[in-house]
């Protein structure tokens, strides 16, 4: 039985991880809760069992393993927790905000030797798969990501300061899964700018960005994100790469791979991509085997590079190496 604790008890953790998947999981016992809401707490503990404690370091001291379900911002003392105690743990993304932060707790997993695994789920999933075999099947030349949407419901996206920006958390599922199937990002140059929120009082960002990045294989791409649709207008997100001999166009569990000879579509598998990584995670810290884990600290980490870097170039103007 692996003990679970969580800190941070959201939306997130609940709709995505207890509800499909560890909730119901037959070597999963959950432990302890932590959250600055002592109320979001005490509904975990009530719904799905186990007990609220005071603080991060106590959630770990009670787990096998822990959950980390954070905002953006918030990173820091969870983590120093786990590696004081040497616990296994789940981030979700963005991992950090601080580059710098996030190299150090990379280096002391390492040390530690802890299991560990960033949420980057379509990787894991069936659709990130196929999108990989697809595009590793030929000669990606040229990738274009987007994440189109309206002023996001979550309160700390309308914030960089909280937040990080749209790339940082949110086109990063996009920018994570290109790299998995097309390679490493090594340079970025964008530009950002608030278009529609100018006079909004509780608005701090950018609601408008572009970016081209360059792949190590020589592969260029694009980056588009926007949260200035009005309701109900159409967006979404995914990435569509151009091959030599194909397009693979991608978008949450569908994909479609067309070619000379026709156009294939991969069918859409059921339930949650989270569960995928969940899943892994649980296994790797039951076993010991971490061969199913394919987004460890330490690469998810490649993944806050490119989109940090992407943040930074927006407001500078100038382009980044990573």
């Amino acid at each position: 039985m692996v003990r679970i604790g969580v800190i941070g008890c959201g939306n997130i953790m609940r709709n995505a991880h207890i509800g499909p998947t560890l909730g119901e999981h037959p070597d999963v016992e959950l432990v302890a809760y932590y959250d600055i809401n002592a109320e979001a707490a005490e509904g975990f503990a009530r719904d799905v069992g186990g007990e609220v404690v005071g603080s991060e370091r106590e959630v770990c001291e009670r787990s096998d393993a822990v959950y980390i379900a954070i905002p953006p911002n918030a990173h820091g003392p969870a983590e120093q927790a786990a590696l004081e105690t040497g616990t296994h743990f789940f981030v979700e993304k963005p991992q950090a905000l601080d580059l710098g932060f996030a190299r150090e707790v990379a280096a002391e997993v390492e040390r530690l030797d802890l299991t560990t695994c960033v949420g980057y789920q379509w990787r894991h999933s069936p659709a990130g798969q196929a999108v990989r075999q697809a595009v590793q099947a030929s000669t990606p030349v040229l990738v274009n990501m987007w994440w189109h949407m309206g002023t996001p419901k979550l309160f700390f996206n309308r914030f960089k300061e909280r937040s990080g920006g749209q790339v940082v958390e949110q086109v990063t599922h996009i920018v994570d899964t290109m790299r998995y199937a097309v390679g490493e990002i090594v340079e970025v140059f964008g530009r950002q700018r608030n278009v529609v929120h100018q006079d909004w009082e509780d608005w701090d960002n950018d609601d408008v960005g572009v970016a081209c990045v360059r792949f190590e294989s020589g592969a260029l791409g694009t980056i588009t994100n926007c949260y200035a649709l009005i309701d109900g207008a159409p967006g979404g997100s995914g990435a569509e790469i151009l091959c030599t001999d194909r397009r693979v166009y991608w978008e949450g569990k569908n994909v479609t791979v067309r070619t000379a000879d026709g156009e294939e579509r991969v069918p859409p598998f059921d339930g949650q991509p989270q569960r995928c990584e969940d899943l892994a995670f649980i296994e790797a810290v039951k076993t010991g085997d971490r061969s199913g884990i394919l987004s460890p600290y330490s690469d998810g980490l490649k993944t806050l590079a490119v989109t940090l870097a992407c943040a930074q170039s927006g407001e500078t103007g100038t382009p980044i190496g990573i």
